[in-house]
């Protein structure tokens, strides 16, 4: 039992919130102009396009339509994650330390989208007739070069958003545009086994939905607006930092860099987040996919595929929608208390999850997403805009601009996670019994049963851990106005 004093000592850390507070304004030279909010918002939609459609489609296209084993997959999205990881903190360090004439970040993010696009369709584009050793070798391969492609784009684009503005609010407004172009374009995802399964892409043996072929022929486009959307935050977001200052600053050794970034204490407080949130959710993702076809449609792929749609549309303008409520929340209650907030709504979703699932009404799953969209917009808005606290908080601490390094070491915890949420998601299946060889479309109900209590339960366990972090996260509004002021004060204002 707990002392009344360190009672009393936990309450008084919880900060109080003072809902009659005016909306903080954001200085004039420290507002980024809304045309380039909106091009490097629109920039995400490389890593949804491509990662975010992998990770949604990998099981559907190669497990239910070519048959390859969910363990196999599973290692093969290992492979992808750990390559992954290390080029990405390769690629931190590269952007930190390059010096051109047109900044450290901007070059990497257009050639990086232009590979990008050019790359996709191949990983979507194995030949049903290959055996299924050369399929898992092709695939290896192509998605190898993919991900090699996205991180040459993706660890200056999020640094980029950490450099756009010194101010404390409107970095959480440059994410919450940047949120808003991902819902729009992770609409595309959850429409993609509908489109995928139409009448045009069947198979013309046995005229079922052959979604592999859909595959085939919807990524040409999906490279075409990577390479379209990718290369705005390139041509024209400003560097603020580099010309009066990061290009002046000596290059930092790539194993010194790290050790200054895993010894940043604000740093390593937050970014477990992304390894608990994103194992929890991602060791039972895929199961969503195959309940909602072989559970709740009973094996009727192309009603899946609506439904799929639905949930992703709802997710998508809801989320949205939510956007300038979470900022309003952030801005009030400071960001941690805002993002423990957000973690907390996961508990809704999955207790929803677990009732809403259910053969009688099929459309009922739609439910959990009008709280899935709000969790969702509100996690990977706030992290992003705490990240660039801590770049000052490091400045201060460091006399470096290391924005490169912390995107890449953030980004390196989120793809540890997605590692092992991957190679224990084929694990997982199989624990429940599912085979799509021997049940086919009929798939025993102790089976269907097992993987709903893993779909609506597992996730808890990781959340509860995540939902401790955010309250021992030093930088808060205060904290973050006196690093400025020390800040301009040593280096003048930027």
């Amino acid at each position: 039992m707990f002392h009344k004093r360190k009672v009393r000592a936990i309450l008084m850390k919880i900060p109080v919130v003072n809902m009659k507070e005016k909306r903080p304004r954001v200085a004039p030279e420290d507002r980024v102009p809304v045309f380039q909010k909106i091009v490097y918002g629109a920039g995400c939609s490389v890593n949804m396009l491509t990662i975010y459609i992998t990770d949604q489609m990998f099981a559907a296209v190669f497990n239910i339509a070519l048959g390859i084993s969910p363990v196999i997959l599973g290692g093969v999205m290992v492979i992808f994650r750990l390559w992954d990881g290390v080029t990405d903190v390769v690629m931190g360090n590269i952007s930190d330390n390059a010096r051109t004439r047109w900044g450290r970040r901007r070059p990497f993010i257009v050639v990086g989208s232009i590979l990008s696009g050019l790359i996709l369709p191949f990983l979507w584009n194995a030949s049903p007739s290959w055996s299924q050793q050369a399929i898992i070798a092709y695939v290896i391969v192509v998605g190898i070069l993919l991900y090699t492609a996205v991180t040459i784009w993706g660890m200056p684009y999020y640094s980029l958003g950490m450099e756009m503005t010194p101010d404390y609010n409107e970095r959480t407004r440059i994410c919450a545009v940047r949120t808003v172009f991902s819902k729009v374009a992770s609409l595309c995802g959850g429409w993609l086994i509908a489109l995928a399964s139409l009448n045009i892409f069947a198979n013309p043996e046995t005229g079922e939905a052959d979604i592999a072929n859909g595959m085939r022929h919807i990524s040409w486009g999906l490279g075409i607006l990577v390479i379209l959307f990718g290369v705005l935050p390139g041509i024209f977001v400003k560097e603020r930092y580099y010309q009066k200052e990061a290009c002046n600053q000596p290059q930092v050794a790539f194993l010194e860099s790290l050790k200054k970034t895993f010894s940043c204490r604000p740093f390593m407080l937050i970014t477990p987040i992304y390894l608990f949130q994103v194992i929890g959710s991602g060791l039972v993702a895929s199961l969503g996919l195959y309940l909602n076809i072989y559970y709740v449609c009973q094996g009727n792929v192309q009603k899946a595929g609506i439904i799929a749609g639905l949930q992703s549309t709802t997710m998508m303008a809801l989320g949205i929608l939510t956007v300038p409520f979470w900022v309003w929340v952030s801005e009030k209650t400071g960001k941690r208390m805002a993002l423990a907030l957000t973690i907390g709504m996961g508990y809704i979703v999955n207790i929803l999850i677990y009732y809403c699932y259910t053969p009688a009404y099929p459309y009922l799953q739609i439910v959990p997403s009008v709280f899935m969209s709000a969790f969702g917009s509100a996690i990977w808005m706030l992290l992003p805009s705490m990240y660039a606290d801590v770049a000052d908080y490091d400045e201060l601490e460091n006399g470096e601009r290391r924005e490169g390094s912390f995107s890449s070491v953030s980004a390196w915890f989120y793809k540890l996670a997605v590692t092992l949420a991957g190679g224990g998601a084929g694990l997982i299946l199989v624990f429940t019994g599912f085979d799509v060889v021997k049940y086919g479309y009929e798939q025993p109900q102790s089976v269907l049963k097992c993987m709903l209590n893993w779909y609506a339960f597992c996730p808890m366990v990781f959340w509860t851990i995540a939902l401790i972090l955010p309250f021992r996260y030093p930088l808060t509004r205060a904290k973050m106005a006196e690093i400025r002021t020390k800040l301009e004060e040593r280096r003048g204002v930027i």
